[in-house]
Order: C-alpha cells, then structure tokens, then sequence
C-alpha cells in the first residue's frame, strides 16, 4: 500500500468519524489564510476532539484550546496564524503538526484556540 492510498484512507476515516459524530454529513470547515488585502478561504474536513486535563496547562494548551484533526485532501495545508471556522466558529490555528511518516501527509493536527484566551 502506498503513502497515496494511506493518506486516501486517513480522509476517508475522517470524513466518516465526522459523520458518525454529527449529522450524518462529514464535518467541514475552512481554513482562513491572512493576506495583505484580503484573506482567502480554503475548504477542510476534520474531526474536532478535546484535550484532556492532563494536557492543559494553561500555558501551552488552556481551556479554549481543542484538537482539530484536519484531512490530508484539504484545499491548502493549515499553517500557524491561520484561522479555522468551522460549525459557525472561528477559531485561531496556534499549532500544527504534519503526521507525514515517509514524507507522504496523512493528516494535520491542530491546536485551536477559541476567542475566550
């Protein structure tokens, strides 16, 4: 199996984990990329899960932080100071980490963080 067809797998299972835990549709959001006139929009699937209370420290991850699993067949990859809205909200990307084992992207994690810090 190649990196492609894992990294087509990994969308798949969260397309359904994002249905699974919704309304049945897959969970979409956009990412929000700043620019010096005006931002651009690109579109996402994911799986939004919380942080547990052993990972807030209310330093590096607070109580408006959440996890953002975000598909590899996303329009763009999701960078640091971007925003992510998703469901209505629109939350700011602190951190993202690429899970790319062999170079190929199966999925970004993300740490979001919520208007309330």
């Amino acid at each position: 199996m190649s990196g492609a067809d894992i990294a087509a797998d990994v969308a798949a299972a969260i397309a359904e984990a994002g249905a699974e835990v919704g309304n049945g549709s897959p969970l979409t959001g956009v990412i929000i990329r700043p620019g010096n006139v005006a931002a651009t929009e690109f579109g996402c699937t994911l799986v939004l899960s919380q942080y547990g209370a052993k990972d807030r420290d209310g330093t590096n991850i607070t109580a408006w932080d959440v996890k953002a699993l975000i598909s590899p067949d996303a329009e763009t990859d999701p960078r640091n100071g971007d925003r992510l809205r998703v469901q209505g909200r629109t939350y700011s990307v602190v951190h993202v980490d690429a899970v790319q084992p062999g170079g190929v992207v199966l999925m970004w994690k993300c740490q979001v963080r919520s208007g309330g810090s």
